[in-house]
């Protein structure tokens, strides 16, 4: 599936169907999404947490929820996905929310930006992943972001060989031990934007992929 993004995208957000026809809402996180984030980390699995978090814990807390949903959308971008077919278990008349995606500005290094996506495990592999790094790429664009900035846990070797058989560059002075850092760099010519989000498609396939295996294997 492919949208036209009409960014930066309103606080109302728009309504599409994936490919196989799943309908969704997607649009700017709010203050008030803070029940809505809880329940759905709650449902992830510990692997899936633990992947995106680089932690375990089993609730986000009153703390991190706020500073995840109260944010600015200039220098912190972020955006969630409701299945609008699937009841909320907080209420909401959007559907049950299933993913969240965001660009994080980086203090000091302007036209550099922290990419994260999650999708809840009963969602992976269906195409959300992609329509959410569709609207990363283009918000990118449109903001005069240069690199998007991953985070990744130096176990996980596939990640790793991945982003380095691409155009992204380690980021030597910020990798430890335990997380490796990679730049990868956002294509300014619109002849080039199939190259560029099909790099980036092919990291969320490979994390999509790796998580549904280590999940089973739970």
């Amino acid at each position: 599936m492919k949208l036209t993004w009409d960014l930066p995208l309103d606080a109302d957000g728009i309504a599409g169907e994936l490919d196989d026809g799943t309908p969704f809402v997607v649009r700017p996180i709010r203050a008030t999404d803070g029940p809505a984030l809880a329940t759905a980390f709650e449902r992830m699995s510990a692997r899936s947490r633990y992947l995106r978090f680089f932690s375990v814990r089993a609730r986000l807390g009153a703390e991190l929820t706020e500073r995840l949903t109260d944010i600015d959308h200039d220098g912190h971008r972020a955006w969630v996905v409701a299945d609008p077919t699937v009841p909320s278990e907080v209420g909401s008349n959007e559907g049950l929310g299933i993913a969240v995606a965001r660009l994080i500005d980086v203090d000091g290094e302007p036209g550099v930006a922290e990419a994260a996506l999650v999708v809840t495990d009963e969602y992976q592999g269906r195409g959300f992943g992609r329509l959410l790094l569709e609207l990363l790429v283009g918000t990118a664009r449109d903001v005069g972001i240069e690199f998007i900035r991953f985070e990744i846990l130096f176990e996980n070797r596939g990640m790793r060989g991945l982003l380095s058989g691409m155009n992204a560059e380690k980021n030597e002075a910020l990798s430890d031990r335990e997380v490796l850092v990679y730049d990868l760099p956002v294509e300014r010519d619109d002849a080039s934007d199939g190259v560029a989000l099909g790099a980036l498609y092919e990291i969320l396939r490979f994390i999509a992929k790796s998580e549904t295996s280590l999940t089973e294997e739970e």
